[in-house]
């Protein structure tokens, strides 16, 4: 099979060879966990799943989906995604940066094997890329869409693990990075800020914020007129237990109030209109108005069940809800916080991403047979979601339901068997085990 290289495929030309990916469990429940909008086309989206991807070129009105194997990653992982203004896709994964130019193919991108923690994007389309190798900790930026990225800065050291990274809506030289470093066991919290387009990094305090030996902070929200107000999500501030805390700073980072704490894990947003949003997994949403900026919140009701929030530019709020939940949806989304929308259903994705012959997501995630009674990986997801289209004919003698889902290779259950070095994916299990994004 042929694999072609994120910038060949820009260019047109370049191809590389590469194996089919092995596959193995990954054994959750199916799960929304991240909405990526394209910058400056909130027609475009792309939503993470437990079990792959489902994208949307017409706002959600139909949803087509993606196997984990096409994206290049497997087990209990979430990718981070960002779809940037041209187009382009990228995700995280296990093993490096993957990018997707043509809606169908996600291959490697110019940072080769670097394993990547997390991305963030700029006002300005530039891509931003926090390494997490044990031999490198960068922070890498492409101005051109992802083609390359020769912008690289080196805040910390060798080891390093960036859980944080946002650029200031306002300000595409505002760049704010969170993390941690472990050394004889014991972890020190980091945070850095670079006034240069991620050129280079200072250090900034961590004045007000409490932590714990197991927390992790995560650049949740940045105020969209004031570069200077940004806003951490902290885990752990109880050891040993789910207890997440929102964080603001109103002076470019120097100085942090805490301004939510929940036994709970948290989604956050700052609205365009300066409204604060916060939505807590095990069910609630709480909402702080303008020009309180988190001194005062309102419990909304109904308590939705979420674990991420993101907007549109035209002020619309979506939920990534759970579709076997009290809400019986994937995704929701409203303009009051009152009155919500159903945008998905899992039973309702119109079918997989018609790739061509030669691309993983053709032959892998629609034609590969499976030993199971299921056919192919979309022929089971479709019995276990109860999706309704058959655009590829299924055959009628499948699992009937969810509770039992396949042995062995099948929905929700394939990926990539290859990793990064032992050091490596330990950090990012520690990490990744439980994570979600937050916005």
């Amino acid at each position: 099979m042929l694999r072609r290289t994120f910038a060949g495929m820009v260019c047109a030309g370049l191809i590389a060879g590469a194996s089919v990916p092995a596959a193995h469990a990954n054994g959750r429940p199916p799960g929304t966990s991240t909405i990526t909008f394209r910058q400056n086309d909130d027609q475009h989206v792309v939503a993470g799943m437990t079990f792959g991807l489902v994208v949307s070129a017409d706002g959600g009105a139909t949803w087509h989906w993606m196997c984990e194997r096409a994206i290049q990653y497997g087990g209990i992982f979430d990718p981070v995604y960002v779809a940037t203004r041209d187009g382009h896709v990228f995700a995280t994964t296990p093993d490096t940066l993957e990018g997707n130019m043509d809606g169908c193919e996600f291959v490697p991108t110019a940072l080769g094997t670097k394993v990547v923690s997390t991305l963030a994007l700029g006002p300005d389309n530039a891509v931003y890329a926090a390494a997490a190798d044990p031999a490198d900790s960068r922070i890498y930026k492409s101005t051109d869409g992802g083609v390359t990225f020769p912008g690289e800065a080196n805040p910390g050291q060798a080891g390093d693990w960036w859980s944080g990274l946002g650029v200031a809506p306002s300000d595409a030289q505002r760049v704010y990075l969170a993390g941690h470093r472990l050394v004889g066991g014991t972890r020190t919290q980091l945070l850095f800020r670079s006034d240069d387009g991620g050129a280079t990094f200072d250090p900034l305090p961590m004045t007000g914020i409490a932590t714990t030996e197991q927390s992790e902070m995560e650049v949740v929200g940045i105020k969209q007129d004031d570069p200077d107000t940004v806003y951490l999500r902290v885990t752990k501030q109880s050891a040993g237990a789910v207890s997440d805390a929102i964080y603001r700073s109103t002076d470019g980072g120097m100085a942090w109030t805490m301004i939510l704490s929940k036994p709970d894990t948290l989604s956050f947003l700052v609205r365009a209109n300066g409204d604060l949003v916060a939505v807590a997994d095990a069910g609630g949403m709480f909402v702080s108005t303008a020009p309180s900026n988190g001194a005062a919140w309102t419990t909304l009701s109904p308590p939705l069940t979420a674990n991420c929030v993101e907007e549109t530019e035209d002020g619309e709020v979506w939920v990534c809800t759970q579709n076997l939940g009290p809400e019986d949806a994937a995704i929701m989304k409203s303009r009051d916080l009152m009155t919500w929308t159903t945008v998905l259903r899992y039973q309702d994705v119109d079918g997989p991403v018609d790739c061509p012959v030669g691309t993983l997501q053709r032959d892998l995630c629609v034609e590969q047979r499976l030993v199971t009674t299921c056919a192919t990986e979309w022929c089971c997801l479709r019995a276990q979601l109860g999706i309704t289209a058959d655009p590829t004919m299924c055959p009628a003698d499948v699992i009937p339901d969810y509770a039992q889902p396949p042995e062995g290779d099948g929905c929700c259950q394939s990926g990539v068997a290859t990793g990064p070095t032992t050091a490596a994916l330990l950090t990012m299990g520690l990490w990744l085990v439980g994570r979600r994004r937050r916005r």
